[in-house]
């Protein structure tokens, strides 16, 4: 030991010479340079003991980049929204998260939002009897925004609250896996068979149907949630897939009909300066399929 740490300091006293002669006969510049790479080169001499102190970072941050972490950040658009953490406000919430967090984000694609959209346009344009009034539904992000807000919350039931009072909802949930997303939504067109025009309702239940078809609401947005553990009707389902489906303007009105009976496109607004597109009232060119980037 003695041996070693003399052979030390006899190092450090060659190196402190040779940093002595670099700025007495080198420039400015290279000499500024050589002192770089001298500490550097004690960099490397670093104890374990304080390295290991900075390796928790790391291990941190690989952590909140794995698969079953990522599913925590909201619903961005862009890649400056990612930083929107949804479930977590501050970086120390965000390391409380479990990897059996009961929430689970998926993003509904651009294929996804078509399939969406053409099915309920499709319901739309065949009602019977045929309706005067119908008018053409499109995309809407701030819906599909704040049905994901919902679903991230993985509770079976309508919300929020304060919400509904202007906004119209429909649920769809199922345990296992689906060829495609319409085939959440296919029930709600099934209510269908128990629904009498104007609005008589045969079944427990048509309110899916009419709110699908109800002819104001030109507007939807859904989004989709992986939960685990979650309470459905008394139960809980190990796991779930949860769909939400957010509508404007509201429709299932109390003693209102779904839509005027008539020849299609008869009674538009006059916003659509009298365009009709497939039975609805649409605008004067022809919808876009909708890409999400």
């Amino acid at each position: 030991m003695a041996g070693d740490l003399s052979s030390w300091k006899q190092l450090e006293m060659s190196a402190d010479s040779a940093a002595t002669l670099l700025l007495l006969f080198v420039s400015p510049l290279m000499a500024a340079a050589c002192v770089q790479l001298l500490l550097a080169a004690s960099l490397w001499l670093t104890p374990l003991s304080e390295a290991a102190a900075v390796a928790p970072l790391n291990v941190s941050r690989a952590a909140a980049e794995t698969p079953s972490d990522l599913w925590m950040l909201s619903a961005a658009e862009t890649p400056s929204d990612l930083w929107m953490l949804s479930a977590a406000e501050t970086p120390s919430d965000l390391w409380m998260l479990s990897a059996a967090e009961s929430r689970r984000r998926r993003d509904v694609s651009s294929r996804e939002i078509n399939a969406l959209l053409d099915y309920h346009n499709r319901v739309r344009s065949r009602v019977f009897p045929p309706a005067a009034n119908m008018e053409f539904m499109l995309w809407d992000e701030g819906l599909a925004k704040s049905a994901d807000s919902w679903a991230s919350q993985c509770v079976w039931d309508h919300g929020p609250t304060q919400a509904m009072r202007y906004m119209g909802q429909n649920l769809s949930i199922t345990t296992g896996r689906y060829q495609s997303i319409t085939d959440l939504v296919r029930s709600w067109y099934e209510e269908r068979h128990h629904f009498s025009y104007p609005n008589r309702c045969s079944g427990a239940v048509c309110s899916h149907y009419t709110q699908m078809v109800w002819a104001s609401t030109k507007k939807v947005g859904c989004a989709v949630r992986k939960c685990s553990n979650m309470k459905v009707f008394g139960n809980t389902w190990k796991e779930a897939t949860l769909l939400v489906c957010n509508y404007s303007v509201k429709g299932n009105w109390v003693g209102e009909v779904p839509y005027k009976r008539g020849k299609p496109c008869s009674v538009c607004p006059s916003s659509y300066g009298g365009s009709c597109w497939r039975n609805q009232c649409s605008p004067k060119t022809s919808p876009r399929r909708l890409t999400r980037l």
